[in-house]
């Protein structure tokens, strides 16, 4: 049993209602994009909510929002728990929120439990997790772990803007990423409570998982150059039109995707220069991804989508050039992921070991201390929409588990 009270679900709810209200209205669903006037709103409120629970806080140049709880030993490594409060364009109430709003709770239970850690307790709101419109996901965590260099801060969306200057304009500094890096000497463990946005264990009846590795993804952009003609006067047979060679790769990487185990591919976007329908495409450019929880089958993906591509070519007499960007799938710490399963018997639940198809700041995290993520429910699987929804009673049982873990963290360092 743990020496730890309660949850106390209400306010962690209110805290989730209020996050809801700091949104983009010209967005569906709960707009909150990074570096946006609501991201800002958010971090803000955030900021107090750690300032009136009695933490020391502060904003690092990213906006990355960092609340510590002092410990008994001023020399031992933090505990390190929290998420992200930014969402995707028409995304929901729960993704990232839950997490950072949980983490607000469990300092909450240890102060009505008298409980103080040994260790600091360092809570964290990551900054644009979700990405940008220049393709560069986990800006927050990646700067904190060092990564964030200046090939990502001169990434450019379709208009030429890059990271930095979305990030300037959000009020943040670009020319200071470098202060953002933390001392691995000074931190012991990362704990992220999230909800699970797939179907698993609202399937399987568990009210908690606990992760066993985060996807691996593989971007790719294939550039299709064809010729362009008359719409009307040049013979289907001779045609080199590029946008159907598209339309053929997107259905290519649903039909590979398929073929493996855990495995899924998506295409986020085709587009093209000659919109008109009385002018044959000459280019055309498809931009996509294939996940996968395993490294050797991620680069099956890769090589079987690329072997396709000259085949594509050679059906539609185009001539394309595909390039990749790939980040390894994120094992989980083994030791730190059973004492999560242990915090869960102790407040009353059997976790499920499950795997992440979507990525989190505890991918970055990993590479610089043990990490684990603990699972709550998403009803019907749905996440990234505005209908993503978990009970606030599966809520309060995963912030009891975070609290328990820590706990337990705490008494294993």
């Amino acid at each position: 049993m743990s020496a730890l009270n309660s949850a106390d679900t209400q306010w962690v709810s209110d805290g989730i209602a209020h996050l809801s209200t700091l949104v983009d209205s010209d967005l569906p669903g709960w707009s909150r994009t990074g570096f946006s006037e609501q991201d800002a709103a958010a971090r803000d409120w955030i900021h107090g909510q750690m300032r009136a629970l009695g933490l020391s806080v502060s904003t690092d140049p990213v906006g990355n929002v960092i609340g510590r709880l002092e410990g008994q030993d001023p020399n031992a490594p933090d505990i390190v728990i929290g998420s992200h409060s930014d969402t995707v364009p028409g995304g929901g109430r729960f993704d990232g929120i839950v997490g950072v709003v949980g983490a607000l709770e469990v300092i909450r239970v240890l102060q009505r439990s008298d409980v103080r850690l040994r260790h600091g307790l360092r809570v964290v709101d990551f900054s644009n997790e979700e990405g940008n419109p220049q393709g560069v996901k986990l800006v927050g965590s990646r700067a904190v772990a060092g990564t964030l260099g200046a090939e990502a801060l001169g990434a450019t969306d379709d208009e030429g803007r890059t990271l930095a200057e979305l990030m300037a304009a959000g009020g943040r500094s670009p020319d200071r990423v470098a202060s953002a890096r933390w001392d691995r000497r000074d931190v012991a463990a990362y704990l992220e409570l999230h909800i699970e946005q797939g179907p698993h264990l609202e399937e399987a009846g568990a009210s908690v998982g606990v992760v066993t590795r985060v996807c691996g993804i593989s971007t790719f952009a294939l550039e299709v150059q064809g010729r362009r003609d008359h719409a009307g006067t040049t013979p289907m047979t001779t045609r080199a039109d590029a946008l159907c060679c598209a339309a053929d790769a997107v259905l290519a990487v649903q039909r590979i995707a398929a073929s493996g185990t855990d495995t899924v591919g998506t295409v986020g976007a085709v587009t093209t220069t000659s919109p008109l329908t009385n002018t044959i495409s000459e280019d055309a450019r498809v931009t996509g991804e294939f996940r996968s929880p395993d490294e050797r089958q991620l680069y099956e993906l890769q090589r079987a989508f690329a072997q396709t591509v000259p085949e594509l070519d050679a059906r539609h007499r185009t001539l394309s050039e595909l390039m990749w960007k790939t980040d390894a799938p994120a094992v989980m710490d083994e030791a730190l992921s059973n004492l999560a399963i242990a915090a869960a018997a102790n407040v009353g639940h059997e976790a499920l070991r499950v795997y992440s198809g979507a990525t989190h700041d505890s991918v970055e995290m990993s590479a610089m201390m043990p990490s684990a993520m603990i699972f709550v429910p998403s009803r019907a699987g749905r996440s990234h929409c505005p209908e993503e929804w978990t009970d606030l009673v599966d809520i309060g049982h995963g912030v009891d588990v975070l609290a328990e873990a820590v706990r337990l963290r705490d008494q294993a360092l």
